[in-house]
């Protein structure tokens, strides 16, 4: 039984104000705590996420739901139709871990050495099976349900691999919701974005400055492309201070630069690895425009030239002010005010953005900390986070799915 939830103010609301779900979602505590360490303990890479999928199937399976499987490589659907025909509503949760080390004093740290659930994607698979569980158990009286197990966030590409496979068809959805854990906030606490977007749409591009090669003692003599590089580098970032409207939120960072064996010889050429992230698509497009005409003049004003390799990824995660505010008023009515905050647009990227360009939805945030142990950020060895977080993502999505579904209109 969960201890410490009983006599929460937040979730005692909750008790008061649908008991049938309160009663439901606590019953699940101790399955779900199983099911997301054993998750942990079995971290999968992106789109290498076949034992996590599986498990998903055979759960979804044994509670009554049509499963599809292998949709977008290793992603997984399960839809639960009601009583009645009606609305569609559609909920994500990502399932892949990261490239990197698991450091968490606990017996279910990763078996899989240099792979972990760092960035809380097993209590976002475990989140979601334990609403597919409450709907097994209480049912769906009038519309559809439709699950989503998505393969490969991390790399940006599962949600345009299960939408090219038809995820967003058969049948087709009429909202989506996803959220992401939150070490930033409180257990039983939820943000949702300000704005229009909630995340950054995510753009990587390459340049390769061309010159002539020579002696560093003789430098007329060459066509210096680290110079010519140098003078790129610091004019692109004019582009964000002086080109966009300081109310745009644009970053343009460096993360790569290449060029050289030598520190007296002028090498041939140079390349640079970056990152461009935006919220408006129209923003999106200027940037890559402004960079190849920088990096193509500077470079010809120096005898050089310059190739521009600009490549779009994930588009900004679009929240609909509908949804939205549907989120926020679901949230206030089961757990009070002071349960959501409002949060300024991530520059980060989430591949939930193919989804909210095709479908209205909400993507929101989850509180997971509850003391130094669960405090560290995502993508930290020693990520994590407070299971009894996920009592308040299945109890939310639990109220959304029923909210949405016995509305006649938004």
């Amino acid at each position: 039984m969960v201890t410490g939830l009983m006599n929460n103010k937040q979730f005692k609301k909750l008790k008061e104000v649908n008991p049938v779900l309160f009663k439901t979602v606590t019953s699940l505590f101790d399955e779900l705590v199983q099911i997301r360490r054993d998750l942990r303990k079995h971290p999968e890479l992106a789109f290498q996420e076949n034992r996590t999928s599986s498990i998903v199937a055979k759960y979804l399976k044994s509670w009554g739901y049509e499963v599809q499987e292998g949709v977008g490589k290793t992603g997984v659907i399960g839809i639960l139709r009601g009583q009645e025909e009606g609305k569609v509503i559609g909920l994500r949760a990502d399932m892949d871990a990261l490239p990197m080390p698991d450091e968490i004093e606990e017996e279910y740290k990763s078996i899989h050495e240099g792979v972990a659930h760092t960035c809380g994607h097993d209590i976002h698979t475990t989140n979601l099976l334990g609403v597919a569980k409450v709907f097994s158990l209480i049912g769906v009286k009038k519309g559809t349900l439709k699950l989503i197990f998505q393969p490969a966030e991390e790399i940006g590409d599962g949600a345009k691999a299960m939408i090219e496979d038809g995820a967003l068809e058969n049948p087709r959805m009429d909202m989506m919701a996803g959220l992401h854990v939150a070490p930033s906030l409180r257990v039983g606490e939820f943000s949702v974005s300000n704005a229009e977007y909630s995340g950054a749409a995510v753009d990587i591009f390459k340049l390769e400055v061309s010159g002539k090669g020579g002696h560093a003692a003789h430098p007329h003599l060459a066509i210096d492309s680290v110079m010519i590089t140098a003078q790129i580098l610091v004019a692109l970032q004019q582009i964000v201070s002086r080109q966009i409207d300081p109310l745009d939120s644009v970053v343009l960072s460096i993360g790569q630069i290449n060029g050289g064996t030598k520190g007296t010889i002028l090498p041939d050429t140079v390349t640079v690895n970056g990152t461009v992230r935006t919220l408006k698509p129209e923003t999106r497009k200027e940037m890559e425009e402004r960079i190849r005409q920088i990096a193509d003049n500077i470079a010809a004003a120096f005898g050089g030239s310059c190739k521009l390799t600009y490549d779009y990824s994930c588009p900004s995660v679009k929240n609909d002010d509908a949804a939205k505010q549907f989120f926020i008023e679901t949230v206030t009515d089961i757990f009070g005010h002071e349960a959501i905050q409002y949060s300024n647009p991530s520059m980060g990227g989430e591949d939930f953005s193919y989804f909210s360009q095709e479908v209205p939805a909400v993507f929101f945030r989850l509180g997971t900390s509850s003391g130094e142990a669960t405090s560290y950020s995502i993508h930290n060895t020693k990520f994590n986070g407070d299971e009894k977080a996920m009592l308040y993502g299945v109890a939310i999505m639990s109220c959304l799915v029923q909210s949405y579904l016995q509305k006649e209109e938004w």
